[in-house]
């Protein structure tokens, strides 16, 4: 059995204790005000006047976006939207992206990717991480190793967002980077680091 935290009523243990992969969606719509919430809790800006995801030296390269595929006010419509990530807004529409192009950008069969009703892009800056950070590794990776763990930052506080709206969500990391950033309208020093499903559970019961 594992341990008990000490305090396991909390409702941060209740969802990290639930926190799981999502892969089947409902053809609902989602909220809008839940997926500003999930954004502000992904790099929104803190009480504190930084973001709500660690950044080391607090250079923040990173930059997200959103596909919108069906959100509950017409208003927005289905695309790529840049994201006003101290805000936790939603920012101006760029293009259409076609679901089964942005499934198509997978390195398997990844269905989710066309189901979700908006998938979240988390992009990076590594030429800025690098030669931020030449001054620890002279070849840059250091870094690159900083992106990754304010990466993985970000996609935790997503997950546990997601699930505090009552939906679902499942990273993806396994995508042709040349094609999505073709897709996405990508160019340097932006590359894609990775995607994060979003949608309301095709079964309401499973685990949320």
């Amino acid at each position: 059995m594992a341990p008990r935290m000490a305090d396991p009523g909390s409702t941060l243990t209740a969802l990290i204790e639930r926190r799981h992969s999502v892969r089947e969606y409902s053809d609902a719509a989602i909220d809008r005000v839940a997926l500003e919430r999930i954004v502000h809790c992904a790099q929104g800006g803190s009480a504190l006047g930084k973001r709500n995801a660690p950044s080391a030296h607090a250079l923040y390269p990173l930059r997200l976006f959103a596909v919108i595929q069906r959100l509950n006010e017409p208003e927005y419509a289905p695309g790529l939207y840049a994201l006003d990530t101290p805000e936790g807004r939603l920012g101006e529409w760029v293009k259409t992206v076609p679901p089964e192009a942005l499934r198509a950008t997978a390195l398997a069969d990844d269905v989710w990717l066309e189901l979700a009703a908006v998938v979240l892009v988390v992009a990076a800056d590594y030429a800025a991480a690098r030669a931020h950070f030449a001054d620890h590794q002279p070849d840059g990776r250091r870094g690159e190793r900083y992106v990754h763990i304010e990466t993985g930052a970000v996609l935790q506080n997503m997950h546990l967002a997601t699930l505090a709206q009552d939906l679902g969500g499942v990273i993806v990391a396994g995508f042709d980077d040349a094609r999505l950033s073709s897709l996405l309208n990508l160019h340097a020093p932006l590359q894609p680091v990775a995607l994060f499903c979003i949608g309301a559970p095709a079964e309401p019961s499973a685990g949320l």
